[in-house]
């Protein structure tokens, strides 16, 4: 027997059910729209008719200045008294407000607890909403823009009163009654017609203007103008005195009317004519600041204090005249500043917080070659350079491309595996130098570069090379006080020094004779820093490529000269370790420093090159033995680096 069960809903069942798939749609649909619109202006929203919905907030603000652009390009036309006048809207400094018309379209949809936000979009999610269009004008750019339609349409401006100037006589005028714009009532009109879809044409009030100031209180200004540039006013400082003639105090004269507030006519002395008059007595009184500055001797660094000046202050004499004169002896104190600060003071040194001696290094040479010109000038131009906290230091960057105008003289230059003369050549010597003064103070290496080749008069795996623009040697100053940079030069050496401050601790190192020594003068206290460094042995060494062989023909057949000697490659690590007072490691680091082996360069008759076709002349002279120029260290005595 079959038997078929069915289930009947109940109609209100299937009411809820299918209002409960409705609302679930919808709260799906809504937090889709929320995900989507992350970050965006939510929904349809416009200003002015642009859409910026679905819109970043920098990417609405771009929207809304285009639209700018189009309110400012339109001309809006008013009229005073019946008379028509343009306005072009960037003369009244209209702007926009798109931080404001931006916050609030990213607020639209989003303000309210979760469920008024749900409903608000309910209500909206068909509709646009509508952001006021929000802009104003600049009130002092349209002040002047009424100022000439009052003097040119309007044609009866309000006298106020003032003191004029005529052939060096004070002359009054006096006030009058006149029509100018309402400007309150006038400036909201054209603020509202400016930001309007359609600026249409508006008439723009006008008003009696009665002057505030009298006839008296002309008369009486009058008065007091003429008792100013009455005769000679003479300022007194000890026995001396600066007179300024009355010719000079016409010239400085200045008389401005004062409408707001409490009317009145302001008398002064122009303090930039003033100055003008001081020039030729400033001698007389003024002493200049004396800037402090840091002093050397030795190791010891110690400030030099700055001292004030004196001088006369132009704006004070100003006053002192129009003080003097409304009195009948026409006699004033000329204004010495006496607490003029030097631009270096004692104070701003001592906040550097330079010490003492950090570290130096020196590095010798040989004397009167051309290079030496150019360490020494480099050593010039950075001698005495502060670098603050945290700032890098670019040797290329403070000193710029080396240049004959600059001082700089030809010299060698390691240029594809060769020492060929550029200008400015061999100030590598300078570079390696304060590389160690770096390097042993424990001042944060940036970038350095190791030369190609190995010079001995350098700390082999510790030295650095620099042209313009690469390689490039940069430090930083990772300390919280600044340093200074102190260079040092006699005819074969080169010294650079730090001062600055590691808690009293002091090294100092050199090269010489092949080998790096190193002295502590003073191990400092429990905050300071302490350099070890360590050099590998030599390992990966490499055989010099085959020589390279180059014609001269003034040489004789069987001669042949060396002017560049082989030399094998190799490669050295170096470890530099900093620590706090020798027990906490602060900070280790490696590099790897690879010296390339080095060709010969032989000069030989063009008939000896190899590969020739060049026949060699005939002879009868013995063979000579090939002669070289090289040095007791193996290179060539043309000096590079």
């Amino acid at each position: 027997m079959n038997r078929n069960f069915s289930f009947r809903i109940h109609p209100m069942l299937a009411a809820a059910i299918a209002v409960g798939l409705v609302f679930a749609f919808l709260a799906a649909a809504y937090a889709l729209t929320r995900w989507a619109s992350d970050g965006e202006v939510m929904g349809r929203v416009e200003v002015a008719g642009v859409d910026i919905g679905g819109l970043t907030s920098e990417e609405a603000k771009a929207e809304l200045r285009a639209l700018e652009e189009q309110y400012l390009a339109r001309t809006a036309s008013f009229s005073i008294e019946g008379a028509p006048v343009q306005l072009d809207p960037r003369e009244a400094g209209l702007d926009l407000d798109e931080e404001y018309m931006v916050d609030r379209a990213m607020r639209v949809g989003r303000e309210g607890d979760g469920a008024f936000r749900f409903l608000w979009w309910l209500r909206h999610v068909f509709s646009t909403v509508e952001i006021e269009l929000v802009g104003a004008v600049d009130t002092s750019a349209l002040n002047e823009v009424f100022d000439r339609w009052e003097s040119e349409v309007i044609a009866m401006p309000a006298r106020l009163g003032a003191i004029v100037l005529e052939d060096g006589v004070p002359q009054p005028v006096y006030p009058a009654p006149g029509v100018g714009l309402e400007r309150d009532r006038a400036a909201e009109i054209i603020n509202t017609a400016l930001i309007a879809d359609d600026p249409g044409n508006h008439a723009l009030p006008t008003e009696t203007i009665i002057p505030r100031l009298t006839e008296a209180d002309i008369d009486a200004a009058l008065e007091e103008a003429n008792q100013l540039l009455s005769g000679p006013i003479r300022l007194v400082y000890a026995t001396n005195e600066v007179v300024f003639s009355a010719d000079q105090l016409i010239a400085a004269y200045r008389s401005e009317t004062i409408a707001e507030g409490t009317p009145q006519i302001l008398h002064s002395f122009d303090p930039g004519v003033i100055d003008g008059y001081l020039d030729p007595v400033r001698e007389l009184y003024e002493a200049e600041p004396v800037n402090a500055e840091f002093l050397i001797t030795g190791d010891e660094i110690e400030i030099i204090p700055g001292k004030r000046g004196t001088r006369i202050d132009e704006d004070l004499t100003a006053q002192k005249l129009l003080q003097a004169g409304r009195t009948s002896g026409r006699v004033g104190q000329l204004p010495l500043v006496e607490d003029a600060d030097p631009d270096v003071t004692t104070e701003e040194l001592e906040s550097l917080g330079i010490n003492h001696l950090v570290s130096s290094f020196t590095t010798f040479h040989s004397c009167c070659e051309n290079r030496v010109i150019n360490i020494q000038t480099m050593a010039d131009t950075i001698d005495g350079h502060i670098v603050m906290p945290g700032e890098e230091f670019s040797i290329n960057g403070h000193v710029g491309q080396r240049t004959e105008e600059k001082g700089y003289v030809p010299a060698g230059t390691i240029i594809a595996g060769e020492l060929v003369d550029t200008i400015g050549g061999g100030v590598s010597q300078f570079a390696t130098t304060m590389y160690n003064a770096v390097f042993w103070g424990g001042y944060e290496d940036i970038t350095h570069s190791p030369h190609s080749y190995y010079f001995s008069r350098y700390p082999e795996g510790i030295e650095a090379t620099v042209n313009w623009r690469t390689p490039e040697l940069i430090w930083r100053n990772n300390t919280d006080k600044a340093v200074m940079i102190d260079t040092q030069h006699t005819g074969t050496s080169i010294t650079v020094r730090i001062f600055g401050d590691n808690d009293g601790r002091i090294v100092k190192g050199e090269q010489s004779g092949g080998s790096t020594r190193l002295d502590v003068v003073a191990e400092g206290g429990p905050d300071a820093h302490w350099v070890e460094g360590e050099v590998s042995d030599r390992f990966e060494f490499r055989d010099p490529p085959n020589p390279v062989y180059r014609a001269n023909p003034e040489l004789d057949v069987e001669r042949q000269v060396e002017t560049q000697s082989a030399r094998e490659g190799w490669s050295v690590n170096v470890v530099r370790r900093i620590q706090r007072a020798g027990t906490e490691l602060i900070e280790e680091q490696e590099w790897l420093v690879v010296y390339s082996p080095r060709f010969a360069v032989i000069e030989v008759h063009p008939c000896k090159m190899p590969g020739t076709s060049v026949t060699c002349p005939t002879t009868t002279t013995t063979t000579i033995p090939p002669t070289t120029t090289t040095s007791a260290a193996g290179t060539t005595t043309t000096s590079g680096g």
